[in-house]
């Protein structure tokens, strides 16, 4: 009797959606307060309040007291050590007066995509806890695929300020809050960055689980979308669609080595002014190999590189669900480098 009445039809599928939202929303809560209580209860039974550190101390340093050359190659090992991986970002700053260029091609885009990204970013450390950063977002036409967005462009211009707010009670071993803006540049493509600026303040957490070499980062932030100054106002729906985003980005990391692992999870609440609020929800996991300066500098390559690996599915209500492949590859160097191509001799293995 049901099919008599388009309405209730609509209502009963709107309910269904709403129910899986809710389901995944609520299974998701459970699991992390499980990490986060079972974590906070083992570290209460032990005397350490070291976090793990994301950078792992390679066991073939020499037992000796290092020379200079040693000093210098762990001090870079420090600088250039993972900031971050997928969509988390780390908690940390850099060092007073530390500078730190980083370069991170979006190789995934060349799936599906007629565009491929090209993000590069500058870090400073301004003073003690306190970082800032910007950056560019250059896209550059696919060499697989064609269309309308197969071009080059700048993109869109990033800047922000971090600070390292240390430690937070029991519950979070390493706190870092933030502020960042982003603006579109000519005329990017929409899914790059769409016609409005972004503001986003954000918060990045991790602390250690019970488990041997694993942490969990925690990301929260919320986009809010604004007029972009001296811009023409943006296209009326739907050519440009103006959205609010509130994200929360649980995620654990395995790193005994170079070598590790990643799970990560993105929960999205999305206030649109044509659909309405929904919800959307991404799954990742996959290695990572964090490889070391040392190696680098075999192979006669400069600067830190970090290469990720992911499968992914990911949905949206009122979309249809998607999966794929994410590929990451970063790399990271200190301005020095770059402007006087000074490297560091790789340190022989007693």
């Amino acid at each position: 009797m049901i099919r008599f009445f388009p309405p209730i039809q609509h209502y009963l599928r709107q309910a269904s959606s709403l129910t899986q939202a809710m389901r995944v929303t609520v299974s998701f809560c459970m699991v992390y307060l499980f990490l986060l209580c079972g974590s906070t209860a083992v570290k209460g039974e032990t005397t350490s309040t070291d976090p793990i550190p994301i950078e792992t101390v390679n066991p073939e340093l020499p037992s000796h007291r290092p020379t200079k050359a040693d000093t210098q190659y762990w001090m870079l090992e420090d600088l250039l050590k993972m900031r971050e991986f997928l969509d988390t970002t780390v908690p940390g700053t850099l060092e007073k007066y530390k500078l730190v260029f980083s370069f991170s091609p979006r190789f995934a885009d060349a799936n599906k995509g007629e565009f491929i990204r090209l993000p590069v970013t500058l870090r400073y450390g301004l003073k003690k806890r306190w970082e800032i950063y910007g950056g560019l977002t250059p896209f550059s036409p696919n060499p697989i695929n064609s269309g309308k967005e197969h071009r080059w462009g700048l993109g869109e211009a990033r800047l922000g300020v971090r600070y390292d707010w240390g430690h937070w009670g029991k519950v979070f071993d390493h706190v870092t809050v933030g502020l960042e803006g982003r603006t579109p540049l000519g005329k990017p493509p929409y899914d790059l960055i769409d016609y409005y600026t972004h503001v986003v303040p954000f918060i990045n957490t991790s602390r250690p689980l019970p488990f041997k070499y694993t942490t969990l980062y925690t990301n929260l932030s919320y986009d809010r979308s604004m007029e972009t100054p001296h811009r023409e106002p943006a296209p009326q729906p739907p050519d440009i669609v103006r959205h609010h985003v509130f994200t929360v980005t649980p995620s654990v990391l395995y790193k005994p080595g170079e070598f590790g692992g990643l799970v990560e999870y993105n929960w999205r609440h999305i206030e649109d002014q044509v659909v309405g609020t929904h919800l959307g929800h991404e799954f990742k996991a996959g290695p990572l190999w964090d490889v070391p300066l040392w190696r680098t500098q075999s192979w006669g390559l400069p600067g830190k590189w970090q290469v990720e690996l992911a499968g992914r599915i990911s949905f949206e209500e009122g979309e249809r669900t998607s999966h794929g492949v994410s590929v990451r590859v970063r790399w990271r160097t200190t301005v020095r480098e770059v402007l006087t191509k000074k490297s560091y001799e790789r340190k022989p293995r007693s």
